[in-house]
């Protein structure tokens, strides 16, 4: 590599060296291992039963899960890095459409013995399917074979910081061993940059361009394939996520063809969703009554009200009471003014994330309600009635609609959450702006397993969260 080249390049450490094993291809075993264990489980199932496994039910049970692993491979989950959490809801629907077909054929040839050892067979395999692919992933990222060092090749302004361009690819483990400038390569012909790229593909490039480089990134793609090279590629297509369009497979020469998606647009699965806030929140609400009312009572003692409802922005745009129970002391509002005024720290804390560190303004029953969340208990009410939803983008406050810029045309498209994509990535670290961003991609990615995931990772927010 020419110093001209290089001069644009800070040195980083390079990543513990992987082993000669390839983690992902790990996986194939692991499958076979979840498959293995599930048949033995069917049979035993069987014999607890009392009865015994229908003609040819075990080997059937085997050549779908030969032909699952085929569909996997075909997937990509053999062949690239994926964070296993990310893949689980390909691997739930493979596995029970797998069931479904297996019973269907063996009661159409009456050959069913019994439905329920099948079915808890059939359960097991993904999850033991996910619990050995998390843990083939925790061994190896112990003994550093997870990681990958990748080459980034990004605008120049992000080269000082090359760690933050694939922050968000971390669950693929790939590391940022060094950065280049994609703007010098853009004086180069292709014969120069054949040159110039020659020593990168010892290790996958990972391309990620902005507007203004795009052109090069796209050169420096096809002379990477030209090579023969593996490398990751981000192209600047702005913030469109891969889940929420499709790959139109037009012939090559007309290039990548994208079809764009309305996640939002599946009146079945809107249907499903709504149907759950009202059941859930219906039983939450029964299930905590002693809690909310212990809570009432203390809450009480600060002699001021134990509920305050205050204007949030609701779908499409329309304002609504959302409840909270009160935190804070009864004059919170002329309170922050005062503080506001006269501390510029706290001001320019409250301009970034429109929340205080230790806020004075907080009783200290309030400050026990935050931080286990228990003051958005009654927005239980607000999912029963309608207003709010389970998940969603958490309801904003009227004057906080400009701060929310462009993202703001995605948050009028859902009801807000109880919880949602904000509250399970740092929500106390994030600027108002990355909340914008987090919830633009909720709503242009939504799917009802993305709620199942949030739902599930809020409860570890809430067990181990600050509570800011």
């Amino acid at each position: 590599m020419s110093s001209r080249i290089d001069a644009h390049a800070p040195s980083f450490a390079p990543a513990r060296a992987a082993g000669s094993i390839n983690p992902v291809q790990v996986f194939v075993l692991s499958d076979m291992s979840a498959i293995s264990l599930s048949g033995i489980a069917l049979q035993a199932l069987h014999a607890v039963n009392g009865g015994v496994a229908a003609q040819g039910e075990l080997a059937i049970f085997f050549l779908a899960g030969v032909l699952l692993m085929g569909w996997f491979n075909a997937q990509g989950h053999y062949r690239s890095r994926q964070p296993v959490m990310g893949v689980a809801g390909s691997v739930l629907k493979a596995c029970g459409l797998a069931c479904l077909a297996q019973i269907a054929g063996l009661y159409a040839y009456g050959e069913l013995a019994g439905a329920w050892p099948l079915i808890a067979a059939w359960l097991c395999v993904p999850v033991l399917i996910l619990a050995l692919r998390l843990g083939v992933r925790a061994l190896f990222t112990v003994s550093g074979g997870w990681l990958q060092p990748v080459t980034v090749l990004a605008p120049q302004a992000l080269t000082l910081s090359p760690d933050s361009v694939i922050r968000s690819e971390a669950g693929h483990g790939l590391h940022a061993e060094r950065s280049l400038a994609l703007e010098p390569f853009a004086q180069l012909s292709d014969a120069a940059l054949l040159e110039q790229i020659a020593p990168l593909v010892q290790h996958p490039v990972f391309l990620a361009p902005d507007a203004a480089t795009q052109d090069i990134a796209a050169r420096l793609a096809r002379l990477l394939s030209a090579a023969g090279a593996s490398y990751y590629y981000r192209p600047a297509l702005g913030a469109i996520s891969g889940e929420s369009f499709d790959l139109v497979r037009f012939p090559p020469e007309d290039g990548v063809i994208l079809s764009m998606i309305n996640a939002q647009h599946r009146p079945f699965a809107q249907m499903v969703k709504r149907g759950f806030d009202i059941i859930a929140s219906a039983c939450a609400l029964a299930f905590l009554s002693p809690v909310l009312v212990f809570i009432m009572v203390a809450i009480r003692k600060d002699d001021g009200p134990v509920m305050f409802s205050q204007q949030r922005v609701g779908a499409d745009g329309r304002p609504f009471g959302c409840l909270k129970f009160r935190t804070m002391v009864v004059n919170a509002e002329a309170r922050l003014a005062e503080i506001l005024e006269s501390d510029p720290e706290r001001e320019a804390q409250w301009r970034a994330y429109q929340k205080l560190d230790d806020d004075p303004r907080i009783t200290p029953v309030g400050r026990l309600l935050r931080v286990t969340s228990l003051d958005e208990l009654p927005q239980l009410i607000n999912v029963l009635k309608g207003d709010m939803s389970l998940v969603g983008p958490r309801p904003m406050t009227l004057d906080q609609q400009e701060c929310y810029g462009q993202a703001m045309l995605d948050y009028q498209r859902v009801r807000p959450g109880l919880t949602g994509l904000w509250q399970v990535n740092g929500r106390n670290d994030t600027t108002f702006e990355e909340r914008a961003r987090l919830d633009s991609h909720y709503v242009q990615n939504w799917s009802l397993w993305r709620d199942v995931v949030i739902l599930v990772r809020t409860v570890r927010e809430v067990l181990f969260s600050s509570g800011r």
